[in-house]
């Protein structure tokens, strides 16, 4: 650290005098290394003049900040519909509609049954509603209707009591606790229905317990979400399906996941099988399970 002279009357000492020839012996700096005075302010005041270009908003900031605003409005209306169409409908759905007895939910399916042999005829020795092993098969492969057949809804020639349905009613998986009825849906514009808050039969697809592939669809989110749990569902877990008189118990094969355009998943099979598919992976992918029936009797 240097030493300044001491002020006239002090006593000066050899250092003193040494730096006092240096400094009259130096030469004068020029303007340009000369220091610009020191100002004194406040933080305060020092804050404010440092940020004050960063201030300055032009057209990109004003943009930017339209479109921050945009987004912000769009996904609080977003969230909004979210909680509209879910937690609330669902809410709303079930206070108008509380749990109602077993026999009382299995109200009719909103479209007629199709026409089969009745309970009567079954007695006297018509063919059962569903197959077993050792009976032939009716349906060859060579025989069997074209997919867009499968796919296509059916014409009903007539109506049966609802204890002659042999269209599934309920859907039950105990090993997952779901129970749930069953409505029958269609293809509209090229897609099929699915269901709210039940199980959706596909129309056109086997009857339960019969040679063929049986499809059920349901929501797995929104709307019930009756088929929120399927992807729990075990090889070996039961699966099963109430028509009108009769009770069909399919044991789980396997599960799987497909893209939306993997629609081979409902073709018609040789084997009595029952297929249920929701969505998942945020609605890019398709969960199917796959059962096989493991047996068939008379509702008590």
């Amino acid at each position: 650290m240097k030493r300044t002279p001491r002020a006239p009357g002090n006593d000066a000492g050899p250092d003193d005098e040494h730096l006092l020839r240096e400094l009259l012996a130096s030469e004068l700096p020029g303007r340009d290394g000369q220091m610009r005075p020191a100002r004194l302010r406040s933080a305060t005041q020092q804050r404010r003049i440092a940020l004050n270009g960063f201030r300055l908003r032009n057209w990109v900031d004003r943009g930017l900040m339209a479109l921050e605003r945009v987004l912000v409005i769009a996904a609080v209306i977003a969230f909004g519909y979210w909680l509209f169409d879910g937690p609330v409908r669902d809410f709303l759905h079930a206070r108008a509609n509380p749990a109602t007895p077993r026999a009382q939910a299995m109200a009719p399916p909103p479209t007629p049954p199709l026409a089969v042999p009745t309970a009567a005829d079954q007695a006297s020795g018509a063919p059962l509603p569903f197959t077993r092993p050792e009976d032939p098969t009716l349906d060859p492969p060579a025989q069997r209707a074209p997919r867009e057949a499968f796919l296509a809804p059916q014409a009903v020639p007539a109506v049966l009591p609802l204890s002659d349905d042999p269209r599934p009613q309920r859907l039950t998986m105990p090993s997952i606790g779901a129970d749930m009825s069953v409505y029958e849906v269609f293809i509209i514009d090229g897609e099929w229905q699915v269901a709210e808050y039940a199980a959706g039969y596909h129309n056109g697809s086997a009857l339960p317990g019969t040679i063929g592939n049986t499809v059920f669809s349901g929501h797995a989110g929104l709307r019930g979400a009756v088929f929120k749990d399927i992807g729990r569902l075990r090889p070996g877990d039961e699966v099963i399906v109430e028509t009108g008189s009769w009770r069909y118990v399919y044991r789980v094969r396997e599960t799987l996941q497909v893209w939306p355009t993997q629609v081979e998943v409902m073709d018609p099979t040789s084997t009595p099988v029952l297929t249920l598919i929701t969505c998942t992976n945020w609605d890019t992918q398709r969960l199917v399970v796959v059962a096989d029936l493991a047996d068939a009797r008379p509702r008590s």
